[in-house]
């Protein structure tokens, strides 16, 4: 009995910490603790090249070079560079019968995924400055110069960028919420050391701190990249301002697997980022461990607590147990029939098992080996 009291308590105190509890001290904390970068003038506009991996993106291929084209930044000082991952369709055609010298093909020799087309199309860029984004995603005109003007401070490293999701449907959508949840914690860890994660479809790096990551590093560039520039010593900070928005998927097999993708890559992450799980590297392990670890290991807590809770009561531990465990089981019902029952809040408990669940078949899947890099891009 003792040691299912202490299972359950523990396991809540991780979820709860890693969902309340954290946000709460990472505001206290960045209040008292943090700073800002130092930003510099508008003529302080570096050299950037923008790197677009692309498989099958025959789609939004133009729109997206056409895109970071038209931004406000010095046509001189802005160049594209669109890796193609053995695209079958007509990506390559498209890419290639484009006449701007600032827009750069190449066509990866095999299929390596983002992170192939990363880390051979990298060395080839001559910027100083790289943004690193997606096909899909499509930037606002001042995207680019919010971003830079971080880099005039040189204790910076990498800036993230905002992503705002276009939706059709007229209710709001629960990764909207939970993306805006996740923003405002990375403007707060940037303001006390740095943000630990970056969104995929847009963030700059100092071309200089790129160090490639593993072949088969799957779907967490976006996490392996920005933490290997704060291990060598500099901060990635997170601009709202630098705005960019991305089409999402209405098929819900397709958003849950791209969920259990980025899951993977999660626990592949972890355990490649020993470095950070040491306190005595300050901020950035604090805000590793509060945000990402004890995130990427919910599902496993709140399995503990249910399963602890179950044996509990039925052991006759306490009327406390049996009350906590009625309440679980209504918030799991209310979150399962959100379709029959469409309510925001139950849409939003709907969510929260939906992605735990995505971790969960994310580990699985992590368990049984990450060989490569290469998926199937999510239809949007």
């Amino acid at each position: 009995m003792l040691f299912f009291k202490i299972l359950f308590w523990f396991s809540l105190a991780v979820v709860v910490y890693s969902y309340f509890l954290y946000p709460f001290f990472l505001f206290v904390f960045a209040r008292f603790f943090g700073h800002s970068s130092n930003t510099g003038t508008d003529d302080y506009l570096p050299q950037i090249g923008v790197l677009v991996p692309a498989y099958n993106e025959e789609k939004v291929i133009l729109r997206k070079i056409e895109n970071i084209l038209s931004m406000d930044y010095p046509a001189d000082k802005l160049s594209v560079w669109v890796g193609s991952d053995c695209s079958d369709d007509r990506t390559d055609e498209i890419v290639r019968s484009i006449d701007n010298p600032r827009v750069h093909f190449w066509r990866s020799p095999e299929r390596g995924g983002k992170t192939g087309i990363i880390n051979g199309l990298v060395p080839q860029i001559t910027s100083e400055i790289i943004l690193l984004t997606d096909a899909n995603t499509m930037h606002h005109r001042d995207c680019l110069k919010e971003m830079v003007k971080h880099f005039a401070d040189p204790t910076i490293g990498g800036v993230a960028g905002h992503i705002e999701h276009k939706i059709t449907e007229m209710n709001e959508n629960a990764e909207t919420v939970y993306r805006n949840f996740e923003s405002w914690q990375k403007v707060l860890e940037g303001k006390l050391h740095s943000t630990i994660s970056a969104f995929g479809g847009s963030y700059a790096i100092r071309k200089s701190l790129f160090q490639p990551i593993p072949k088969n590093a799957y779907s967490n560039d976006d996490v392996l990249i920005p933490m290997n520039i704060i291990r060598q010593g500099y901060r990635i900070i997170y601009e709202m301002e630098a705005v960019s928005e991305e089409d999402m998927t209405e098929k819900v097999k397709s958003e849950f697997g791209r969920r259990v993708r980025i899951g993977a890559g999660n626990f592949q992450s972890f355990f490649w980022l020993f470095y950070f799980l040491n306190p005595m590297r300050g901020w950035p392990a604090f805000c590793y461990v509060s945000h990402k670890v004890t995130r990427w290991f919910s599902p496993f807590f709140i399995l503990f607590c249910f399963i602890s809770c179950v044996v509990i009561t039925v052991l006759g531990g306490g009327q406390i147990y049996k009350f906590l465990l009625s309440c679980g089981i209504i918030f799991s019902i209310s979150g399962l029939l959100y379709h029959e029952v469409p309510l925001r809040i139950n849409r939003h408990i709907f969510y929260f098992f939906a992605m735990n669940l995505a971790l969960l078949f994310g580990a699985v899947r992590f368990s049984g080996g990450v060989k490569s890099a290469v998926w199937k891009r999510t239809e949007r």
